[in-house]
């Protein structure tokens, strides 16, 4: 019983909403894939997904479920033929880029008409939360700024005028990343983190408790 609700939890997140409005059949683009997150937990949803994915990570360290190609996305040129892509994702990346505005034209090109683009990020409010010294080590950010590569925090007007004037989509939602059933959990979970010391299981609960992060989905029309 307990797992299947904390699985009812996961799936509340507004990522894990985007993904179940896709399909076995969609061709999916991950704008900063790293190390995969995102791919991992589509092909637990859909086997079948065509997963292609960008970054600056060297071939050789690309996620394997990806179609990989190496690009610098300030670059804001996508090596891919117009209306390619069912879904564009883009998850912790945009506030990292020196030039999102750019990229936002290459977005809409590579979308087919009716495709959809997830965008999620800091929230401005982020950088206003402390930086504790909790296990420094661990490196999970709780102030904006304790990522040294983040450029600026967005806030969700922001997002929606990326959406709709540099990528020139509909904006489907804009909103904060938080999921109202789980905050009375993520309280208890944050003194169990404190006294085990795990500063990524602590940051995970204050990230949804604070809406540390916010969304975007923009739709091809």
């Amino acid at each position: 019983m307990l797992k299947q609700f904390r699985s009812y939890l996961h799936r509340q997140d507004a990522r894990q909403r985007f993904y179940r409005r896709l399909s076995d059949r969609a061709k999916v683009l991950d704008l900063g894939c790293g190390s995969g997150i995102n791919g991992a937990s589509l092909k637990k949803l859909y086997p079948s997904i065509d997963l292609y994915g960008i970054d600056i990570v060297p071939d050789a360290d690309a996620p394997g479920s990806y179609v990989y190609k190496r690009v610098d996305l300030d670059d804001s040129v996508l090596p891919f033929p117009d209306d390619e892509f069912d879904a564009v994702i883009m998850t912790h990346v945009i506030e990292h880029l020196r030039s999102p505005l750019t990229l936002g034209k290459e977005i809409r090109r590579v979308l087919k008409g009716g495709g959809m683009f997830y965008v999620e990020a800091p929230n401005w409010t982020s950088a206003l939360v402390p930086s504790f010294g909790f296990h420094r080590e661990q490196r999970n950010p709780f102030n904006f700024f304790d990522d040294p590569t983040h450029i600026r925090p967005w806030t969700k007007q922001s997002l929606f005028v990326f959406l709709s004037g540099a990528c020139g989509l509909r904006v489907a939602k804009v909103g904060t990343v938080r999921v109202w059933l789980r905050v009375p959990f993520d309280f208890f979970m944050i003194l169990w983190a404190f006294v085990r010391g795990n500063r990524e299981r602590f940051v995970t609960s204050l990230w949804n408790i604070y809406g540390w992060c916010i969304f975007g989905v923009g739709v091809k029309d």
